[in-house]
C-alpha cells in the first residue's frame, strides 16, 4: 500500500486507506514515519495519530524513493506533520502539517 514500508494488520490497513482518502481530498498522499499514540481498536479498524509527510501528489514520484530507503532529508521538512483521527466507529483525519 503507498504510503506504508513496513507489514501491518488488515485492520490498521483499512485504517490507514482513510487517511490516504483523506490526503486524496487535499491532492496529496501521507508518507508514515511513525505511530504518534491515542491508539484505537474496533471490530474492524485499529489505528492512532500518525506522524509522516504529506506530499502533493505531483511530487510523489521524486519523494517515494527517498522515503522508502529511509533517506528523507530536512529538504522536505515542510511537508511532515501529523495525521489526526477523530471519531473511532466512522473516522475522520485531520492534518497538522
Amino acid at each position: 500500500m503507498q504510503g506504508l514500508r513496513t507489514q501491518e494488520t488488515n485492520k490498521f490497513k483499512k485504517f490507514f486507506s482513510i487517511v490516504q482518502d483523506a490526503a486524496k481530498k487535499n491532492g496529496c498522499v501521507f508518507y508514515l514515519d511513525a505511530g504518534d499514540g491515542r491508539d484505537f481498536e474496533t471490530d474492524s479498524l485499529e489505528g492512532e495519530d500518525l506522524m509522516g509527510w504529506l506530499i502533493p501528489e505531483r511530487m510523489a514520484e521524486e519523494f517515494e524513493p527517498i522515503w522508502k530507503r529511509g533517506l528523507v532529508s530536512d529538504d522536505w521538512s515542510e511537508y511532515f506533520g501529523f495525521a489526526i483521527w477523530e471519531n473511532q466507529n466512522s473516522p475522520t483525519i485531520k492534518f497538522n502539517i
